[in-house]
């Protein structure tokens, strides 16, 4: 049996009201050249044509596009009719349809042209630069070469003063035109006397997440009645259920805030609603979602996924929006979203995107460094490109925490980023694991974004144990204490929570 598949994107996409009325002129000229039905054609073509204009003007966007639409379909219109009546031999007849199909035409490309100027002149695309000036230095002093090419500036990070750190303070986003980004780039690094670095505001992307894969889980009992807790191979492979029955009997000397930067977080989820204390956080991408469930969900609760967050004692989530819903964001907006969460008191930072670049961008060093100071623990995903992580920021930046992705059998991750040659590497799991998703639900997904707040719900646990312990002294603990797997040169060790806790219990009562 022959079958006929209809492609369905490319049936949507056709210009039907352009066919329409083309068909309706076509029926125009068979009726001017027909004796016997030309009546009948005439009236059905111009019937068509109505259809077709009509179609066009309810479909335009703004006067520009309904113009441009008419004039492109009338003018082919009369195109067609004029071929027709010349194939039919009725050129005088033929004549007059020309000359009017090319003038239509040729209005067409001017109105095009039109609105092309039309755009360029009062929607353009702005280029966003983020300058930093020298700690005695002001705007004023490089305001008239931003004048020079039509650029508006503002503070990048006007809640951060020069008493606290001179490089945020003194950081302004620029926009100029696209035209004239690359002359008032050079412009102001030629200006060494009031301006210490210029960089491009680049956008920052996800890696794609990764689909379900594998099914894992565990056959033997557990002591947490999360419903899907014994899917989770991930807290196996970290000796998470060795860590509860540890934490099910202590008290935190604190609730440590883990403060998640994203593509923000869905808080009402029933698994992290207990564990927010802020106002309500959404999330339209899932990426936060499933990053958050793994770094705090609520832990025997009888709801949902287990992460290290015993009774939610011990964690509390905070979400910050570093990304957009798009699982884009510029480094101005994951630098401001750092000195956010650093100025909520956040004790550990967990950050699941970055980029290359041959150094890390000069503002989102300033605000680690930022975020050290005011006492918080900085962790960052590697990268899923299987590549050195060594041009992989913000894991690549000095003190930073980058994990990469093991499997199940503790291996490398395939897609994973190797951390061997960072100042403080260190692996979790990362393929095929589950946690919470968008509209309450529950999702298996694979990346460094899941091995990161994996160890970053641990340090959170740390860090309720010992409030001050500090970003040095939790990653010894995390390296001393983790497993060392057979990729151990590329992942560094894996995360061994119970082992950890141990460790942390002995420095607190020493």
């Amino acid at each position: 049996m022959l079958e006929i598949v209809l492609d369905q994107e490319r049936f949507a996409a056709m210009d039907w009201p352009l066919l329409i009325t083309a068909l309706g002129f076509l029926l125009i000229a068979i009726g001017v050249s027909s004796r016997d039905t030309g009546a009948w054609s005439m009236l059905s073509g111009m019937g068509m044509i109505v259809v077709g204009v009509v179609w066009k003007v309810i479909a335009g966007e703004g006067l520009f596009g309904v113009l441009l639409g008419l004039l492109w379909n009338v003018g082919l219109g009369f195109m067609v009719a004029a071929i027709w009546l010349g194939i039919r031999r009725l050129g005088t007849r033929a004549r007059p349809l020309l000359i009017l199909g090319a003038a239509c035409l040729v209005l067409a490309a001017i109105l095009l042209g039109v609105t092309h100027l039309w755009q360029s002149l009062w929607h353009r695309t702005d280029i966003s630069i983020l300058v930093e000036l020298g700690p005695d230095d002001t705007m004023d002093e490089i305001v008239p070469v931003l004048a020079e090419f039509g650029a508006v500036w503002e503070a990048a990070f006007p809640t951060v003063n020069l008493n606290v750190n001179e490089d945020l303070a003194q950081t302004y986003l620029v926009n100029v035109s696209r035209s004239g980004a690359g002359s008032l780039i050079d412009a102001l690094r030629e200006d060494v006397e009031n301006v210490d670095h210029v960089e491009l505001n680049v956008e920052v992307a996800l890696p794609p997440m990764a689909p379900a894969g594998m099914k894992h889980g565990t056959s033997r009992r557990i002591l947490e009645n999360d419903p899907y807790a014994h899917r989770q191979w991930a807290l196996e492979a970290i000796a998470g259920h060795g860590a509860h029955a540890l934490l099910q009997d202590r008290l935190p000397a604190h609730r440590a805030r883990v403060a998640i930067l994203d593509t923000g977080v869905e808080s009402a989820h029933e698994d992290l609603a207990a564990a927010f204390s802020q106002v309500l956080t959404a999330d339209r991408h899932g990426h936060g979602t499933h990053c958050a469930g793994l770094a705090g969900a609520v832990t025997n609760n009888g709801l949902g996924v287990a992460s290290l967050n015993w009774e939610g004692r011990f964690i509390e989530l905070l979400a910050f929006q570093a990304l957009g819903e798009d699982g884009t964001g510029s480094l101005e907006q994951i630098a401001q979203a750092i000195v956010d969460a650093a100025q909520a008191g956040a004790d550990v930072i967990s950050m699941s995107l970055g980029s290359t670049a041959d150094s890390p961008p000069r503002v989102l060093v300033a605000a680690v460094r930022f975020a050290l100071n005011e006492g918080a623990i900085v962790v960052a995903s590697a990268g899923n490109s299987d590549a050195d992580a060594v041009n992989h920021y913000p894991s690549n930046i000095e003190s930073v925490i980058a994990v990469a992705a093991v499997d199940s059998l503790l291996s490398k991750a395939q897609f994973s980023n190797t951390v061997g040659r960072l100042s403080r590497p260190i692996a979790a799991p990362g393929v095929d694991v589950l946690s919470s998703y968008l509209n309450g639900t529950y999702q298996t997904l694979s990346g460094t974004s899941m091995a990161t707040p994996i160890v970053a719900g641990l340090l959170g646990v740390l860090r309720a144990m010992d409030p001050f312990l500090t970003a040095k002294e939790a990653y010894a603990i995390l390296h001393d204490t983790g497993t060392e797997a057979q990729d151990l040169s590329t992942t560094g060790r894996v995360i061994n929570a119970q082992a950890a806790i141990r460790a942390a219990e002995r420095r607190v009562t020493r």
